[in-house]
C-alpha cells in the first residue's frame, strides 16, 4: 500500500495489481493501457483505457489491476478539484438566475 503525496508515475504489467491509500482527492490519469479501478466505499467500479482520467474525491483505499495488457498511470493531487466544484456551483447559480429572468420577464409584461 503506498501514501500517494505528489504526482507519481506508476507501470503495471498485465495482470498487476496494487493498492493506493488515499488521504485527499488525487488524480488518476491512464497514458496507455486498460485498469480496473475499485475504490473502497465506493457502489461502481470504473474501467479506464489510455487518455481517460478518473477523479477519486476522497479518502480510503484504491484498488487498480492492470488488464489484458501493461500499462501506465499518473497519479497525484487533484488540484482542480476545487476549481471543478466551483465551476459547477457557478453553473448552477447561473441555470437559476435564468430561470427566475424569465418567469419576472413573464409575469412584468
Amino acid at each position: 500500500m503506498q501514501n500517494i503525496f505528489t504526482k507519481r508515475a506508476i507501470r503495471l504489467q498485465a495482470g498487476d495489481v496494487m493498492s493506493l491509500q488515499v488521504t485527499r482527492p488525487v488524480c488518476l490519469h491512464v497514458g496507455s493501457g486498460r485498469v480496473w479501478i475499485t475504490i473502497e466505499g465506493g457502489r461502481t467500479d470504473y474501467w479506464l483505457a489510455g487518455g481517460q482520467s478518473l477523479d477519486i474525491p476522497g479518502h480510503g483505499l484504491v484498488v487498480i489491476e492492470s488488464v489484458d495488457t501493461a500499462s501506465r498511470l499518473q497519479v497525484g493531487l487533484c488540484r482542480r478539484h476545487w476549481l471543478m466544484r466551483l465551476a459547477q456551483g457557478m453553473l448552477t447559480l447561473a441555470r437559476r438566475l435564468r430561470g427566475r429572468t424569465r418567469t419576472w420577464m413573464v409575469e412584468r409584461f
